[in-house]
């Protein structure tokens, strides 16, 4: 193999290179550069993320200043269906959220007084259907409602008397569902907070509280519970609903590793023509780029019309079947079939879609080297090296080794 060949080859895999870079950004751009705009659209159709506050109370008697006073009692209800919507390359995680809750007010002192209860809404900007909001079982009349504002009414209450308000909706938010049961005073007393979910994913928000309970498997879901009798706290509690892969980030990552993908197989390849005899030249590595080019290309593009899975399976069988076909017909039988399809699906498909699992790439990448190397060292142990990179040797005398041939 002479230096001239070899500054061939590393001028093929850096134009391979630049192709990678100019459609990985590409991707980029189509993905990441528009979702913010993207996530705006969705938030106008659909809603943000809901954050539902605990009801403030004051409690004053007829012609008096009001004090602050907690409900003895908040037993909450939350049912969150998740329902993935997709925009451009990005899934964002949209939910419909169910929200029922009780709370108790009670007169503590010895005249009648008035409660002024104010409920906020979780987002002005969101939707509200299946609207309830009853005293003691009954409706509320003449209430206003705001979904700016909240809801304003007026509790009458006599010396010691406990009196039920009920407070429910159901809405749409995205990405993050929180609930503050302390409100602004940061203490809740009879906390009973149960929310069911459809999903199993289940994450909860940086900093948010934790069930006290562990999460209970229900239909197609889990159930979580936070109980208390008396909490003293300023966090939420919360559930992060779960991502699904998202093609544009996906296809990105995979297109930036490509160049680490070609490079095992180029030195596969060459390893192999080297041992077999056999002669590879600069443009047979040109090609071979091409073909790795096509998956990611078709990629790209694919999962703009298709699932994700599937464009990979549409990719993978069009790139690794023009390799194949094409080292065949260039090299002949000499060069192994097996060697052929079964480097780009180590290298190309495997190393791929170990980016379909989180965490996994860098192992599989790790583990994928170890490999190379170790059969790499076996197959070359017995090579006289000298004479591989001696041109003129190797055209006086034939180069010892295993089945060397005429080498690259």
């Amino acid at each position: 193999m002479s230096i001239l060949r070899l500054v061939a080859i590393a001028l093929v895999f850096a134009v391979a290179c630049a192709g990678w870079a100019v459609l990985g950004t590409t991707t980029l751009v189509r993905s990441g550069g528009f979702s913010d705009r993207l996530q705006d659209e969705v938030e106008k159709l659909w809603g943000g993320e809901l954050v539902q506050e605990a009801p403030q109370i004051a409690l004053g008697s007829f012609g008096e200043a009001r004090a602050a006073l907690l409900p003895v009692s908040n037993h909450v209800q939350v049912r969150l269906a998740c329902d993935h919507r997709r925009k451009g390359l990005i899934w964002y995680p949209t939910y419909t959220c169910d929200f029922a809750a009780t709370y108790v007010i009670a007169n503590p002192g010895d005249r009648a007084a008035q409660a002024h209860v104010h409920l906020g809404f979780p987002a002005a900007e969101a939707t509200y259907d299946a609207f309830v909001l009853t005293l003691d079982g009954q409706a509320v009349a003449g209430a206003a409602v705001d979904t700016a504002k909240g809801v304003d009414l007026v509790v009458e209450l006599e010396p010691g008397q406990r009196r039920s308000l009920a407070f429910g909706y159901r809405s749409r938010g995205l990405g993050t569902w929180r609930y503050r049961p302390g409100g602004e005073h940061g203490r809740v007393r009879d906390l009973r907070l149960v929310v069911d979910t459809d999903f199993t994913a289940v994450d909860y928000p940086s900093g948010a509280l934790s069930p006290t309970t562990p999460p209970e498997p229900i239909a197609g879901g889990l159930r979580l519970a936070w109980t208390a009798s008396d909490l003293i706290t300023r966090q939420d509690v919360g559930v992060v609903m779960p991502e699904r892969l998202n093609p544009g980030p996906l296809v990105t990552r995979i297109t930036f590793f490509a160049p680490v993908c070609l490079l095992f197989f180029f030195v596969l390849v060459a390893t192999i023509a080297i041992v077999r005899g056999v002669t590879v030249h600069p443009m047979h590595y040109l090609f071979v780029a091409a073909g790795f080019f096509a998956f990611h290309l078709l990629l790209a593009y694919l999962v703009d019309h298709v699932d994700l899975h599937l464009a990979f399976a549409l990719a993978m069988v069009a790139a690794v079947g023009l390799v194949t076909l094409y080292l065949r017909a260039a090299l002949g039988p000499r060069f192994p079939l097996l060697v052929t399809i079964g480097g780009q699906a180590f290298f190309l498909v495997l190393f791929s879609y170990s980016f379909f699992l989180p965490g996994m790439t860098g192992l599989t990448v790790a583990i994928g080297s170890v490999l190379t190397l170790a059969v790499l060292m076996a197959v070359t142990a017995k090579l006289e090296w000298r004479e591989v990179f001696n041109a003129r040797t190797r055209m006086a005398a034939p180069v010892t080794g295993p089945a060397l041939g005429q080498g690259l």
